[in-house]
């Protein structure tokens, strides 16, 4: 994984929530960009929760994302 692929996701518009996923299959949920960092040496993926606390992502060991697909109110 790239950093400037996330970055790209973060970024766009309109945002679309996405998840993570790393070698384990643990998921980590992006429901809005402002609970997504990407650090400035590109290597940690911050997520923050709405509870508290973060989780730090090793950009490189992300195997796969998944964007949510608008749903039909959306269109």
């Amino acid at each position: 994984m790239h950093a400037d692929e996330l970055k790209k996701l973060l970024k766009a518009t309109p945002f679309k929530p996405f998840t993570v996923y790393m070698p384990s299959e643990k998921a980590f949920q992006i429901p809005h960009s402002d609970f997504g960092f990407v650090t400035p040496n590109g290597r940690t993926l911050i997520v923050a929760y709405s509870g508290g606390g973060v989780d730090l992502l090793d950009i490189p060991l992300i195997t796969r994302i998944e964007v949510q697909q608008a749903t039909a109110s959306e269109i």
